[in-house]
């Protein structure tokens, strides 16, 4: 009987030592895959931060470091003798168009007179057509209607925002009750303009090649200077088929602020 008790242990005995054996080896299994797999989170983390450090910086957040070129934080006013060089886009794509915007004369924010301009393709320039703005204190519609019959006097404010918009967008982070002002069911009717983030904008100001403080809004349509005095519409891009609403987008690429100097 003993013998039968022994052999049967010696039995379970044996039995036991090969399961043992395969859980042993599936922690350690289980152990080096938990060490593979953190190993390449590691490889790829350290090569997404040096492949978004080598991303343009023109996308970088308020505050970083952004690279050779210096931020320019100074409210530039707009007044008479200050031009902006814009790039058309129709629909998604950059033409090789410009669309050059001079202030005439100046009482921001009460009004202002500009000439607008696109450059012929053989380089010559037709006679620039003007624009009186008296809605850039508290004008809520922005208006970007450009090439069509073009109205001497209007509260729209493109390609600006008016102050008391940016004043919200600055201290809210939205301004209500604004409208975009173009032929469709959105641009028409008044919704909410809110701030999606903020940028540092690549710009040539007054020849030299800066970054300004700039926010992002409108459901990615609009990137605008964030200053009071002179709150820029720098990126457009406007929703719609522009064959069907006639509306273009921009890009400014220069601003030249006479007798401004950084």
């Amino acid at each position: 009987m003993r013998l039968a008790i022994d052999e049967v242990r010696s039995g379970q005995s044996a039995t036991m030592i090969p399961q043992g054996e395969i859980g042993l080896k599936k922690r350690i299994l289980l152990a080096l895959l938990c060490l593979a797999v953190m190993c390449v989170l590691f490889v790829e983390g350290g090569e997404g931060a040096r492949v978004k450090a080598a991303v343009p910086t023109g996308a970088s957040t308020v505050g970083q470091v952004p690279g050779d070129y210096d931020v320019v934080r100074t409210e530039y006013r707009i007044h008479a003798g200050m031009h902006v060089s814009f790039r058309r886009f129709i629909g998604k794509a950059s033409t090789s168009s410009k669309w050059q915007v001079t202030v005439q004369s100046a009482q921001y924010p009460k009004e202002i007179e500009i000439s607008w301009v696109w450059p012929r393709s053989d380089g010559t320039t037709p006679v620039p057509t003007l624009r009186k703005l008296t809605g850039l204190e508290r004008g809520r519609t922005f208006g970007p209607l450009y090439g069509g019959n073009d109205p001497e006097q209007t509260d729209w404010t493109a390609p600006w925002l008016s102050r008391e918009v940016l004043r919200e967008l600055r201290t809210g982070k939205v301004a209500y009750n604004f409208k975009m002002g173009t032929f469709s069911v959105t641009g028409i009717f008044a919704g909410d303009l809110r701030v999606e983030g903020e940028t540092l904008y690549p710009i040539e100001l007054n020849g030299r090649q800066v970054y300004i403080p700039a926010y992002k809004c409108g459901r990615g349509q609009m990137v605008v200077w964030n200053n009071i005095e002179n709150p820029l519409v720098l990126e457009y891009k406007p929703f719609g088929i522009p064959l069907v609403t006639g509306v273009f987008g921009w890009k400014a690429e220069s601003i030249s602020i006479g007798g401004g100097q950084l």
